[in-house]
């Protein structure tokens, strides 16, 4: 069948607009699921976000399952089968995420006995389960060593000592790392502020200590850097390690294991992305650096990647609620999320400037610079600052870019107000929720269960009228007046 002319001019006309529009919002980090229908509107894997925030309401997370698997086949790709991978749970724990990285050959670095527990409910074996943390109670100890977690990391002398005890206690021996403060400083990077790990004048102390307890199953080192924007200072951290790896050789003391942790940025808003390609030539450098030093003991190289897995997945859908303009030059858009509840990492992070889009006027040129404001009653929830943007009202959807990381696990209360849920996108589209909304028998059970000061009924009351769907009330009501007024 013909396409009328009207047809044919339509196409080219909403080619541009949408390459304009696509050009004018969308970072190339999203491009390969983000996009704008013919109504100007925001696609994610091809489903209009109005569709999603219908279905859901606002706000929203969405997390986009393609980009997830991308990013932990990426890592799998730079480093082969030579470097052992996993995923900082601390990120996203997830569930449904945490199933994704065992699908994809992932193993799990833990940092609470909550978040081992959510790592056996994923089916990954205890085997496949780090705890890294800096305090841990005997009772954390003994619930790792029972379910047979892969290792345990000492993050101070002191904590080394009280594996040892509780080890001796337990009568079994605890598979333990090291955490190490390699006291490392390079341009603007530097180690020596950081509470991780054990001192590099102290670490010799802490090895002899654990190779000495006939508990201590004594495994390697660890190395926690935080955010790490070169590699060049994960070769120089690694350079220092190794000597310590030599070290140990030289006094008989076998090291299997080193993992150099996470903390490879990702971008938010202008920030630049750690080159993770850059590491692919890492392993034959690590093994260089072996022979150079005498090492003959084969290691165990260990990554930690988090942040870089998931952060660019992740898609915030909040309505704006209100336009209010201050003066001429300030004016404030309040949005149904908030740093509190939505977006925490805005709060704690307040020199960065997330990207906000306005989802549902993609066609819409930028005109004036807006601060979002959260829906809280604090001043401080400000979710960006100084931000171009359309004319905005009440009912337009907007868009919080790169919240998959730490969003969802900061998120709070604040205000007794629920957390929102999170939904999973299948790349051919299909909507799967990984996590409901809150709910207030939730929120209040720590304290309704020890102060005894509410009837459950009454609570139960209230929650029942709280559900209540307003819409069919109205809609019920407006047929009556309608009768009503006929008669």
């Amino acid at each position: 069948m013909t396409a009328s002319p009207v047809e044919h001019s339509h196409v080219p006309h909403f080619s541009r607009r949408r390459r304009l529009a696509e050009n004018r919002y969308i970072r190339d980090r999203w491009r390969d699921f983000l996009s704008v229908d013919h109504r100007g509107m925001m696609t994610i894997e091809g489903v209009p976000v109005d569709r999603i925030v219908k279905k859901y309401s606002t706000p929203v997370y969405v997390m986009v399952e393609s980009k997830i698997r991308r990013n932990f086949r990426r890592f799998k790709k730079v480093f082969g089968d030579k470097i052992k991978l996993q995923y900082a749970v601390k990120c996203n724990s997830n569930l449904q995420i945490l199933r994704m990285a065992r699908e994809e050959g992932f193993e799990l670095d833990c940092s609470s006995v909550g978040e081992i527990i959510l790592g056996l409910l994923a089916d990954f074996k205890p085997r496949q389960l780090s705890y890294t943390n800096l305090y841990k109670t005997e009772q954390d100890l003994h619930f790792a060593v029972k379910m047979g977690v892969q290792s345990i990391t000492a993050d101070s002398i002191e904590d080394l000592w009280h594996i040892a005890e509780t080890a001796k206690k337990l009568r079994t021996q605890v598979r333990t790392v090291i955490r190490v403060n390699p006291m490392i400083e390079i341009r603007n990077y530097s180690t020596k502020g950081n509470k991780y790990g054990i001192p590099l004048k102290q670490v010799m102390e802490a090895v002899e200590i654990a190779a000495k307890s006939p508990f201590v199953d004594f495994r390697g080192f660890h190395f926690m850097g935080g955010y790490i924007y070169s590699p060049w200072t994960l070769r120089s951290s690694a350079r220092v390690l190794v000597n310590i790896i030599r070290e140990c050789q030289d006094r008989k003391i076998p090291i299997k294991t080193l993992s150099l942790g996470g903390g490879f940025p990702a971008a938010i808003g202008d920030q630049s992305e750690f080159p993770v390609e850059d590491l692919t030539s890492f392993p034959k450098y690590f093994q260089r650096l072996l022979d150079r030093s005498g090492v003959t003991i084969p290691i165990q190289l260990i990554f930690e990647p988090g942040k870089s897995i998931v952060l660019h997945a992740g898609v915030g859908l909040m309505h704006v609620v209100a336009n209010k303009e201050i003066h001429h030059r300030n004016r404030m858009i309040i949005a149904d999320g908030s740093t509190y509840n939505f977006i925490p990492d805005a709060l704690v992070q307040s020199e960065v400037r997330y990207d906000i889009l306005p989802a549902s006027k993609m066609f819409s040129p930028r005109v004036h610079k807006v601060t979002v404001g959260g829906n809280t009653c604090d001043c401080w929830d400000l979710i960006t600052k100084g931000i171009e943007m359309p004319k905005l009202e009440a009912g337009d959807i907007l868009a919080g870019m790169d919240v998959g990381a730490y969003a969802q696990v900061l998120a709070n209360n604040f205000n007794t107000i629920k957390r929102a849920p999170v939904v999973l996108i299948h790349e051919n589209g299909t909507l799967k929720q990984i996590r409901r909304r809150d709910r207030y028998s939730e929120m209040f059970a720590p304290e309704l269960d020890v102060l005894k000061m509410a009837d459950p009924n009454e609570l139960e009351y209230y929650n029942n009228l709280y559900r209540v769907n307003i819409d069919k009330i109205w809609k019920g009501q407006g047929k009556k007046n309608g009768a009503a007024k006929g008669k």
